[in-house]
């Protein structure tokens, strides 16, 4: 019900993602993705001269968005985009641009922390790397080496080996692994995490420019958020530029919240199967989805997958906290949505092309129905809009 309705009151939305190239082949997307991964995107500078914020703008002027293009929201740390009336926020969707990061412990024997979750596997790992630092007003690479993790007998080091320059001490060092992408339409390296929640942003956001008649016509508004500092220790606060929204902007109606999800567990997405949609993060620890919005959610999926198979997979296993843990104290969370992957915060992250194609299929519709673009979705499912 919710899609035929959508399309009745948005007749221009379908032609919309059918005319986006990059939402039609991975060869079409491919490149726009590596521009993302090939970016810097240290936790805590990763919108400063320099870094993926900068990319994402220049992405977002090549695919039609320069005039709703915000470098920086307030004083947050934290790039967006605007579309639609003018007016407070009815929901902002939130993407982290930020990347597992470490920080120096000693640049003499390049000894580092990490200032994020460590996954780095079991025994030694060796994964490409880069130190990053600010440089004459702009990010820059001081050196290029190797991080060396070593996760044995209950205890963790991680350690940078240095190939070309040397380590300074106010350094933030970075996974680098050259992008590659397989016959089936796999992608691997690192940064996936959330270059992939990101692109799926993008070209969500390119897509519902094209009706943003519909959007003013109704005087609904919606910010798309590329938040820095998502990454953290999970046993800390963390999703510190997300937080910074709350004294940035109004409290909207809803947040959205587009990461990665971790794929292949029992209950949980499988790579080449959509995006994935979850309503619980942590187990409860972080975000609970209400149930309007999950119900939502699952009458949406129903016609958008009859349409476009394969679109969208619910997530009812386990989903790590992300920027909902901040957001979910401002604002009601709407969905936990993100193309599904595996290796988190390694140099071998793993996801198919397909899913973020999907992923940014499925956030068009989702938001459309959100903002109760077709009125009649706001009295059936209590967006109070």
């Amino acid at each position: 019900m919710p899609y035929e309705l959508l399309r009745r009151a948005v007749p221009g939305l379908p032609a919309a993602l059918e005319n986006l190239s990059a939402l039609q082949s991975d060869d079409a997307l491919w490149p726009l993705l590596c521009r993302l991964l090939d970016a810097h995107a240290p936790s805590g500078g990763a919108n400063l001269p320099g870094g993926v914020g900068e990319e994402i703008g220049a992405l977002a002027d090549a695919l039609g968005l320069s005039a709703r293009w915000i470098p920086e929201l307030g004083a947050t740390g934290n790039a967006a985009i605007a579309l639609g009336a003018d007016g407070p926020a009815d929901v902002v969707a939130v993407a982290h641009m930020d990347r597992p990061s470490f920080r120096v412990a000693s640049p003499k024997s390049g000894a580092l922390f990490p200032i994020c979750a460590n996954r780095f596997p079991e025994g030694e790992y060796r994964v490409g790397a880069k130190a990053l630092r600010f440089v004459e007003g702009r990010l820059a690479i001081g050196a290029r080496g190797t991080i060396v993790s070593r996760r044995e007998d209950g205890g963790d080091s991680v350690m940078f080996e240095a190939t070309e320059g040397a380590l300074a001490g106010d350094d933030t060092v970075v996974m680098a692994a050259e992008p590659a992408r397989g016959a089936d339409g796999s992608v691997t390296g690192t940064g996936l995490d959330n270059a992939l929640g990101v692109m799926t942003a993008l070209l969500a956001s390119a897509a519902l420019a094209r009706v943003e008649s519909a959007l003013v016509d109704r005087g609904r508004r919606l910010v798309v958020v590329f938040s820095d500092q998502e990454e953290g220790p999970p046993e800390a606060f963390f999703g510190h530029g997300a937080a910074r929204l709350s004294y940035a902007l109004p409290p909207p109606r809803g947040v959205v919240i587009v990461d990665a999800h971790s794929a292949g567990a029992p209950g949980g997405p499988q790579l080449g199967g959509g995006v994935s949609h979850g309503s619980v993060s942590g187990w409860g620890r972080g975000s609970v989805v209400p149930p309007n919005y999950l119900a939502l959610a699952r009458d949406l999926a129903a016609g958008v997958n009859r349409a476009r198979p394969g679109t969208v997979q619910f997530n009812t296993g386990y989903l790590s906290r992300s920027d909902d843990l901040a957001l979910g104290r401002w604002a009601k969370v709407m969905a936990l949505a993100g193309p599904p992957m595996r290796h988190a915060h390694t140099g071998h992250e793993t996801a198919r092309l397909a899913d973020v194609r999907a992923g940014a299929v499925w956030l068009v519709w989702f938001l459309a129905a959100a903002l109760a673009l077709a009125p009649e979705l706001g009295a059936r499912y209590a967006l109070r809009v």
